[in-house]
């Protein structure tokens, strides 16, 4: 099946608010509207998520990630730079609407995959990512690790990768403090 067959087949299930089970640039993830809190709800009930601890926010681009968060410069060369997927804890948000951390940080990640970045223009706005697992256990590097539990429980699997072997690994995890980027998780 071809990318766009998929992405019209995922569409409406983040257009209603449900949650899906997709292979991202990293690993196998949890995603929903990052505006649903019925979606983000469902997600930390499926991995028995602190609800202290939040998600990262996928985007297709940097235009759009410029809509969300007041980006520094030393991000943007930084970011452009990196050969492996790099998520960017921000601390100016611009929009409230979005699940902020208690300091009212937000975590965004441009995605380098294909699908995921025309599933994201497509729907128009950002995507819940966090990893399809329980919380606690390891994350799954591959579809064939994610367990029978987490199948059941979400509305819809994404028919793209479920047949890779190839395993990935999390996204670098970065923040800015006084204009110095430091590395939360390598």
């Amino acid at each position: 099946m071809k990318i766009k067959e998929i992405v019209k087949l995922t569409l409406p299930f983040l257009q209603e608010n449900k949650v899906i089970l997709y292979p991202t640039d990293t690993i196998w993830g949890l995603g929903c509207d990052a505006y649903s809190y019925q979606g983000i709800e469902r997600i930390r009930q499926i991995k028995r998520r602190d609800i202290n601890k939040n998600f990262i926010l996928l985007v297709s681009s940097l235009g759009m990630l410029k809509q969300y968060v007041k980006i520094p410069s030393e991000i943007v060369f930084f970011l452009k730079s990196q050969t492996r997927p790099t998520s960017v804890i921000y601390q100016e948000v611009c929009n409230s609407y979005l699940p902020l951390a208690k300091d009212n940080s937000l975590a965004f990640r441009i995605v380098q995959d294909e699908f995921c970045r025309e599933l994201i223009k497509a729907f128009g706005k950002p995507i819940i990512s966090t990893s399809a697992n329980i919380t606690g256990e390891p994350s799954p590097m591959t579809f064939s690790q994610i367990s029978e539990e987490i199948k059941n429980l979400v509305d819809y699997i994404v028919p793209y990768h479920q047949q890779n072997q190839e395993g990935k690994t999390p996204s670098q995890l970065v923040k800015i403090e006084e204009g110095e980027i430091i590395f939360l998780r390598k």
